[in-house]
């Protein structure tokens, strides 16, 4: 210790001594810098799979290495993959065999001599290719299922569409599954995951949140959901709005648009309406239950706290589950051209010690009086509750 400390004496007097250096300019940035993905298309080479380019602005402080994960989780070791090491100066890399229709999050991690320096992390969706041939092709049984969902949605007369995913295999069949909806209020889910996104990076405290989305989720309250639409934007609504816009574009959903709070067109960003598909809820459903979009903890805090619905709330998918835990948004308004009446969410449930789960999304609009949609809305979750239950048992 007093021979560090006699070095260092050392080290200020010879300092002491001399001029003043010119200060240096650094060549680069702390960190990689403006890292943008672009120019993918579906890969040749590797049918199944998109390249993409990325490009950023290198710190140039020592050897790259990107890294590229299917998980919003920080990079934990064994969930992603790295390329490297590329040089100091280098600024752009084709990365090819990326999964197609999926979320993705990159970093660049740069090696200096005083230790790793990793970029910001972005999420970038990747584009589909062909007709979706890379997704689990549904079984004889799934199909079948879709058979009987459009022959009671035919039967009932109503407009209607359902999707349903398993979400142990990826399959999914759907019914106008690709329409764009009145979402109502469901469409509120997005700002929910917002928000626990938020929690996520340490944005806030769950303490400053968490009585909101639980009101939220409870009575589909519009304006609690408002207050957290405000926080996730950081005290402006219209952040708030582009940012739930943004985890949109993440999640790969091209049809689906947020332009204002449910029960507040006056607030809007384009003066367009809210649109949501049951395909495109669908696939974010899974990419919470999967954990890719945040941490295993995070994800079933949310799971847990859509749980919480008023009883009055209960008359769409929870009605036709016998001993499952749904995690739902509802969704309910008066249009102008009839009723909108929209549930969406996560059914799990256990059979032998294992844990199964499926998202099913049932959306109608148009219903010409309050509640006609209800047994169509009970009947469709039976009998995708009776299916899963037969298959994994």
């Amino acid at each position: 210790m007093v021979r560090g400390f006699l070095v260092f004496s050392v080290v200020v007097l010879v300092a002491a001594l001399r001029p003043l250096p010119v200060a240096r300019v650094s060549a680069g940035p702390p960190v990689a810098i403006q890292i943008t993905v672009s120019a993918e298309q579906c890969d040749i080479s590797s049918p199944g799979s998109v390249s993409a380019v990325i490009s950023w602005i290198p710190s140039r402080h020592g050897e790259q290495w990107l890294d590229i994960s299917l998980f919003n989780n920080g990079f934990t070791p064994g969930t992603f993959v790295g390329t490297g090491p590329l040089p100091p100066g280098a600024n752009r890399f084709v990365w090819s065999g990326l999964r197609p229709g999926f979320t993705h999050f990159l970093r660049i991690n740069t090696r200096s001599r005083l230790g790793w320096e990793p970029s910001q992390t972005i999420a970038f969706p990747t584009q589909a290719c062909g007709d979706d041939a890379a997704l689990p092709q549904p079984n004889e049984e799934l199909i079948d299922l879709g058979e009987r969902l459009r022959a009671e949605i035919a039967d009932s007369g109503l407009n209607a569409a359902v999707a349903v995913t398993d979400l142990q295999t990826g399959e999914s069949i759907d019914v106008n599954g690709d329409d764009p909806r009145l979402p109502g209020c469901t469409i509120n889910f997005f700002v929910l995951l917002s928000v626990v996104m938020d929690l996520q990076e340490g944005l806030y405290g769950e303490d400053e949140v968490g009585d909101l989305i639980a009101r939220t989720v409870w009575s589909s309250n519009p304006i609690t959901a408002r207050d957290l639409l405000n926080q996730t934007g950081m005290g402006d609504l219209g952040a708030g709005l582009a940012k739930v816009g943004e985890l949109l574009d993440v999640l790969g959903l091209s049809v689906s648009t947020y332009d204002h709070p449910p029960a507040y067109p006056q607030e809007s960003l384009q003066g367009s309406a809210n649109l949501l598909t049951a395909n495109e809820m669908n696939r974010a459903l899974a990419a919470l239950y999967e954990a890719r979009i945040v941490e295993p903890a995070w994800r079933d805090y949310l799971l847990d706290k859509m749980t919480g619905v008023k009883p009055g709330l209960q008359y769409l998918i929870p009605a036709g589950v016998d001993d499952g835990v749904v995690s739902h948004k509802n969704g309910f308004f008066a249009d102008p051209s009839g009723w909108v009446d929209n549930d969406a969410g996560i059914v799990v449930f256990d059979r032998s010690g294992n844990r199964y789960a499926y998202a099913i999304s049932f959306f109608t609009e148009n219903v010409s009086y309050k509640y006609a949609d209800i047994p169509l809305g009970q009947t469709v979750s039976r009998l995708v509750w009776q299916h899963f239950s037969s298959r994994y048992y």
